[in-house]
């Protein structure tokens, strides 16, 4: 009996401190999730207009319904979402939403990092905003986006960044809570 109650006292104490980390692990994977989801629209976004040989814009806004979630979807040139088989949508919510960068530790250094000196990212606001592609896929205006993303429920996953450049070419890279960037991919 005193094996089997040692036993169970070391097997609680295992799970006490595995817990924190797994929990903490889960809400990174989350926050790289909602990351994802943002670049892959804007791909797909962006081979639709060079499928479809015209523009289409990717419309990242709050939700109607609910201001804490984001809804990403592609539209034409009139605002009408796209529909079929190509057409993504994306729901953003508290494990990862976009951010301003006023409130993101070390995003000044992120255009350093990725090798774009002297080119401040344009932050796309919490608010929303419309990505516009033209039929060679490349961006209307070009610029260079920079969507960040935070979890609203685990602030100690971090931040992640989207970085969207003019000819349609994707990077995201990921910051501890301290903001020490690093690419992902």
């Amino acid at each position: 009996m005193t094996e089997i109650l040692v036993a169970l006292a070391v097997a609680v104490i295992l799970v006490a401190v595995a817990l924190p980390m797994g929990i903490r692990a889960y809400n990174s994977y989350r926050l790289t999730n909602a990351a994802r989801d943002v670049a892959d629209i804007l791909r797909l976004t962006r081979y639709a207009a060079i499928r479809l040989n015209k523009q289409v814009n990717c419309k990242i806004y709050p939700d109607s319904t609910n201001p804490a979630l984001m809804r990403g979807f592609m539209t034409d040139t009139l605002g009408t979402p796209l529909t079929g088989v190509g057409a993504k949508n994306i729901l953003l919510g508290p494990a990862g939403t976009l951010w301003d960068v006023s409130t993101v530790p070390g995003a000044s250094t992120l255009p350093t990092l990725a090798n774009i000196p002297g080119v401040a990212p344009l932050n796309v606001p919490p608010g929303g905003i419309t990505v516009q592609f033209d039929a060679r896929g490349a961006l209307i205006p070009p610029s260079i986006d920079a969507f960040y993303l935070a979890s609203t429920a685990a602030p100690d996953a971090g931040y992640r960044a989207v970085l969207l450049m003019p000819a349609g070419a994707i990077q995201i890279w990921s910051a501890d809570p301290t903001g020490f960037w690093q690419q992902q991919r």
